[in-house]
């Protein structure tokens, strides 16, 4: 090789590594947005709404923080004279909230103390998105700012911004599913395997997003996938085995057995049409047929192989599960949304030029379609449900148009993320990838 063509190659290197300056600036805008933010999420954590499940969590957290075992010694809550239900939840994050409770004190620990702990959460999950899709740039001239577009885009959507007014938990869930993709991608197996389990002592719903990873496994004869769902199980089985050995029909039916058989007033469409089946195995039995075909279209497109594209896989297969599930409520939008806004950014990074921006606006214009008929059918339901209550939910018709919009949403998102996959799959075995 010339002088002169090492020359152009140091130059040609240069051109991708950030100066000094130029990674201050970045940082400074990081730092920035994530100042903004956590105003933003003050502002709204410390509005006074804690609906049933808020208060209930925090009620239960407390009788943690005494002493009292989780599924066995506490019961029906009551506040006010008012009787909530039993906490029916894994124990992780009661635990988690209970531990920080007896370390406080019971008595000094206040509403606004949980919705700080949630709140460093929302942002722990924003600064995961971040470094997930940094990571996919680091090659990319615009690799930060793409990365702070999707933190931003995560942090100031009305699903984050909700689950902080409203007091919800789902984000605690989501920063170990996070995690565990983030170990995946540094291929520590192990301890992606041991996120994914503390995930699902969360909440169950954490095993749809370890199916993409069961297909990578699939694709590349990998023993590596199963020793991550294995790791998974394990981590589950340990942390519950106490409550298993104390109070094992409490919990297994708290955990479990309580969420397929308690009533359904939700968006699910089982709620207002199939009301008859709702409780039998033809839910889960059309979820599972869902799944199989969505498997075989993943593994008929070899670009799952790399662990770069497994978690695009996710957004379809849990947008998917949200719309057939028996039980839907607006507040579980947030469980689609790191991955909603992974596909967003993606799609936006892969499309940005002008020559490849129609098809792109096509594909962006039908995700942002189907985000917006989430929330609209999803913030008129819940609406309704303020100033109707709980008794009119089966009698006025416009709760089931309400859920049939927002169940449209996911489907068009879940559709839209699969073609959208196929399309940069396909360019993807063009340019030889």
């Amino acid at each position: 090789m010339t002088r002169m063509e090492l020359i152009l190659l140091e130059k040609q290197k240069m051109a991708f590594l950030p100066s000094k300056s130029h990674f201050n600036k970045n940082f400074n805008l990081f730092l920035l947005s994530m100042l903004c933010n956590l105003i933003i999420h003050l502002i709204l954590g410390f509005l006074y709404y804690n609906p049933v499940d808020f208060v209930l969590q925090f009620e239960a957290a407390k009788k943690i923080a005494q002493g009292q075992l989780l599924y066995r010694d506490i019961g029906e809550i009551i506040i006010d004279g008012a009787e909530l239900p039993r906490p029916q939840y894994p124990p992780l994050y009661l635990y988690s909230l209970g531990f920080i409770i007896a370390i406080v004190g019971v008595e000094t620990f206040t509403w606004q103390m949980v919705k700080l702990f949630l709140i460093a959460f929302n942002l722990l999950v924003g600064i995961l998105v971040y470094l997930l899709v940094l990571d996919y740039y680091k090659s990319h001239p615009k690799g930060h700012i793409i990365a702070l577009a999707a933190l931003n885009w995560f942090l100031l959507n009305p699903s984050t911004l909700a689950v902080i007014f409203s007091g919800f938990h789902e984000n605690f869930m989501l920063f170990f599913v996070l995690l565990g993709f983030i170990f995946f991608r540094k291929c520590r197996y192990s301890l992606s395997g041991l996120c994914f389990g503390l995930a699902l002592l969360v909440k169950p719903i954490a095993g749809i997003y370890m199916l993409p990873l069961l297909v990578w496994g699939i694709y590349n004869k990998e023993i590596k996938s199963v020793w991550i769902w294995f790791s998974a199980g394990m981590t589950f089985l340990l942390v519950s085995l106490p409550f298993l050995l104390l109070a094992p029909e409490d919990y297994l039916n708290d955990v479990f057995f309580i969420h397929a058989e308690r009533p359904d007033p939700s968006m699910s469409v089982y709620t207002y049409f199939f009301s008859e089946v709702s409780k039998s195995l033809f839910p889960i039995i059309i979820q599972i047929m869902i799944f199989i075909i969505f498997i075989i279209f993943f593994l008929y497109n070899s670009p799952i192989a790399s662990s770069k594209r497994v978690i695009e896989a996710v957004l379809p297969f849990m947008s998917i599960f949200m719309a057939t599930n028996r039980i839907l409520y607006p507040h579980y939008v947030p469980f689609l949304f790191p991955f909603y806004t992974f596909v967003f950014i993606f799609l936006i990074a892969e499309f940005y030029s002008p020559r490849k921006l129609k098809n792109g606006m096509i594909l962006l214009g039908l995700l942002l379609g189907g985000l917006m008929l989430v929330y609209l059918g999803g913030g008129f339901w819940m609406l309704l449900w303020l100033i109707e209550g709980y008794e009119t939910y089966r009698y006025n018709p416009l709760f089931p148009i309400s859920a049939c919009v927002c169940i449209l949403g996911l489907i068009v998102i879940s559709l839209t993320s699969l073609y959208s996959y196929y399309v940069v799959t396909e360019k993807y075995r063009i340019r030889g990838e």
